[in-house]
């Protein structure tokens, strides 16, 4: 029994060491998703879930985004770690991106921002909302407009010079959500160029 207990644990710290951790081009996490399930192995005392409205949940949005965007470097040539809310490991890429959509009470108050740690190069977040702008018909709320934006748990779990976590719009504004929810795809695909552009 004693030596069964000794493989069990030894094979759960196996599971859940940095030993899986990848070094990729690029980290791709799509917010909340696997959750509220993946919060208790992880530690997680916070588990959002995600904005949501009667256009669609977050939760459902961010897997499609980030999927189109993983398929797309990888088509390119890039590696690539794709991943959920929340797991074990802790990755080294040259770009890591952090994909949400915002929800607002009361609804078209916010849009389109990013969060990013100070160690991100201006130039790069300027690349980005440059570019963005040009794609997005709607407001632009700004660069870390919170704590939970400036501060993202997700910057934690990856070493890499580049890190941004983008809202790509507000999922409860009837106006903004009737033009993202078709383009989920086109999101990931454009965010995956810029990505490409950044790594030339």
């Amino acid at each position: 029994m004693k030596g069964f207990l000794v493989a069990v644990v030894v094979a759960w710290l196996a599971a859940t060491s940095t030993a899986h951790a990848e070094n990729v081009d690029v980290v791709v996490q799509a917010g909340h998703e696997g959750r509220p399930a993946s919060c208790a192995p992880n530690h997680v005392h916070a588990c959002n879930i995600g904005a949501s409205s009667a256009a669609g949940r977050e939760i459902v949005w961010t897997p499609i985004v980030a999927d189109a965007v993983t398929k797309t470097l990888r088509a390119a040539g890039l590696r690539v770690a794709r991943r959920p809310a929340d797991y074990p490991q802790h990755d080294t890429a040259r770009i890591a991106i952090f994909i949400h959509f915002d929800g607002s009470d009361p609804p078209c108050a916010s849009g389109t921002s990013v969060g990013f740690p100070s160690t991100t190069s201006r130039t790069f977040v300027a690349a980005w909302e440059r570019a963005y702008r040009g794609f997005f018909p709607f407001h632009v709320a700004g660069e870390n407009i919170s704590s939970n934006e400036e501060h993202y748990y997700g910057f934690h779990k990856v070493d890499a010079p580049q890190k941004m976590l983008i809202e790509y719009g507000e999922l409860t504004c009837p106006a903004q959500a009737a033009w993202l929810k078709p383009r989920l795809h086109a999101l990931g695909e454009f965010t995956a160029h810029f990505i490409i552009g950044q790594l030339r």
